[in-house]
């Protein structure tokens, strides 16, 4: 597929929340702006002395013994200590939070003073997340409060956590997270190279601010892991960011989680976050390259009595329009046909998908790839039947092969085929990047809206080159908000699908060429309900 200018305003992808974090006065900034916080300091003094003491209660050997003890006992249960509130979670994956990691509270105002006033945020966007970060700490020699955090994960949290966790720990790597009203990170594991311990270290230093509610969003989310290591839907544990405390847990094939959308515009959820590195996870290979499903492609519904004059305009069935939209797509590999159903069968199938119960959807997954709700096809009935019988049927092949000249009918047509889905698109839904989006021969796509709204079902086509470029980056520099790379430049995106109701659009993609469904923020209105797609997408 040719680059073809994208009909939906990347401003509106590119958008970030920008924050006064002090009072809560949050105001738009492009991607490339840095967060223009105008906090109030904490502290006024010139010269500030940092605290890094560790609770003291976490140091003592007694204490360290008990915990060691429950991390690896063979028979896991959940534990809580009575004195310092340490929490150990065993479902879905072994999670530890300490809530008061430092003695000094003050400290955890003084970092977010420099966080504030030095740290330089780059805006952080792809298909799998949207939020602000830092370079590492280690390159951060301007930030004096935050490089002395890091020397105090290094001499004193890291060989703590040896003791406790058995594991041999090399370094650390750290960087500092903000996001802000609308920001996510969808599910991923952290398994890659020699990761072995993730961490997050929440600041909330706010008054009535330090302990957040579910509500607030920003909560680390754990989810379960089916049989082959996929990760399950409905979200098993969530953890709500609290002021000073300290989550790790051990990175495996199955330690599958996301940070939850924040929709607070009241503070930013701000972490320093990162890993303890330690010996090569080689031996879980096999679980980082499991594949994701391919579609399914079948053959067109021949003895269906289907007759096109029936459902569609009749502008699109005039050969000179026919002409005209060939030549579009030989030129640009992509058109939008609007009103491209008769306008009463188009009313009757979207009445028909708001309204009648008797419809059943599944979710579809797995949760690091895809989730939206398609409709089971043995419930339709009425108006959705047929629209169904009319994008499987030989009828359609035969107006594609006429509106692109591919050999999807007549005589030089060997054998065509097809894959349909209903998909039904509310808040929280999402398709990301990977191998089952990747287009490995040349298709023909075909996206059909009913009840469109802006941002939602907000399809993007990558070129292959970038496509690989960020796959590479997301797993050599990213997860967990440790993240370097943005898919919505001008070079990457080929094209961008807004929605728009009784709209028909046509891609032509070449191989190598991957899309994904941008994640749908709970800031993007849906009164009317869900956004509704028929995605077809027809081989020769």
């Amino acid at each position: 597929m040719e680059k073809s200018k994208a009909r939906n305003s990347s401003e509106d992808i590119a958008d970030g929340e920008v924050a006064d974090i002090n009072n809560g006065d949050y105001r738009r900034g492009s991607a490339d702006d840095e967060p223009r916080c105008k906090v109030a300091k904490f502290n006024t003094d010139a010269k500030i002395t940092l605290d890094l003491t560790l609770n003291h209660a976490y140091t003592t050997p007694t204490f360290t013994e008990q915990l060691k003890t429950q991390w690896s006992a063979q028979e896991k249960q959940d534990f809580q200590d009575a004195v310092t509130a340490v929490k150990v979670y065993t479902d879905p994956f072994q999670v530890c939070l300490l809530p008061d990691l430092l003695q000094n509270k003050t400290t955890c105002r003084q970092l977010v003073d420099e966080m504030v006033e030095k740290v330089h945020w780059s805006r952080k966007q792809m298909d799998l997340y949207e939020f602000y970060q830092s370079t590492d700490l280690s390159n951060m020699a301007e930030c004096k409060l935050l490089t002395s955090f890091l020397q105090m994960l290094r001499r004193t949290v890291r060989p703590w956590l040896e003791t406790l966790t058995g594991l041999k720990l090399d370094y650390v790597s750290a960087s500092c997270s903000m996001y802000t009203c609308g920001d996510y990170l969808l599910v991923h594991d952290d398994l890659l190279k020699d990761r072995q311990i993730a961490f997050i270290y929440y600041l909330s230093p706010w008054e009535n601010a330090e302990q957040w509610h579910e509500d607030q969003g920003g909560c680390l989310e754990l989810f379960n892991s089916n049989e082959r290591c996929f990760p399950l839907y409905p979200v098993k544990r969530k953890i709500s960011p609290k002021n000073n405390q300290f989550a790790f847990f051990k990175v495996g094939s199955r330690s599958f989680h996301q940070v939850g959308e924040v929709t607070s515009f009241d503070y930013p959820r701000l972490t320093i976050n990162g890993w303890f590195h330690g010996a090569s996870n080689d031996d879980l290979i096999a679980d980082i390259m499991r594949p994701f499903s391919k579609l399914e492609f079948t053959s067109p519904a021949n003895k269906l009595e289907i007759c096109v004059d029936e459902f569609l305009n009749e502008v699109y069935l005039k050969p000179q329009t026919k002409k005209s939209i060939q030549k579009r797509i030989e030129d640009n590999s992509e058109i939008c046909l609007y009103e491209f159903l008769r306008r009463e069968t188009f009313e009757q199938a979207l009445e028909q998908l708001l309204n009648d119960d008797s419809l059943k959807w599944r979710l579809e997954g797995p949760a690091n790839a895809h989730n939206y709700e398609i409709l089971d096809i043995a419930t339709a009935s009425k108006t959705i039947s047929r629209l169904i019988a009319l994008f499987s049927s030989a009828e359609i092949f035969s107006l594609l092969r006429d509106y692109t000249d591919l050999d999807l009918a007549g005589p030089n047509a060997t054998n065509p085929t097809y894959n349909l889905q209903v998909q039904r698109w509310s808040h929280g839904n999402y398709t990301v990047l990977g191998d089952g989006a990747i287009c490995e021969e040349n298709t023909l796509d075909l996206i059909y809206y009913l009840n469109a709204s802006e941002g939602a079902a907000v399809f993007t086509y990558l070129s292959p080159e970038a496509d690989e470029q960020l796959q590479t980056s997301r797993h050599e520099d990213s997860d967990d908000d440790n993240t370097d790379s943005s898919c919505e430049d001008d070079d990457s995106v080929l094209l961008t699908i807004t929605p728009v109701d009784n709209a028909l659009n046509i891609v032509y993609r070449c191989e190598g060429t991957t899309k994904f469904t941008k994640y749908v923020s709970r800031n993007t209105p849906l009164e009317r309900g869900p956004v509704y797609v028929i995605s077809c997408s027809y081989k020769e």
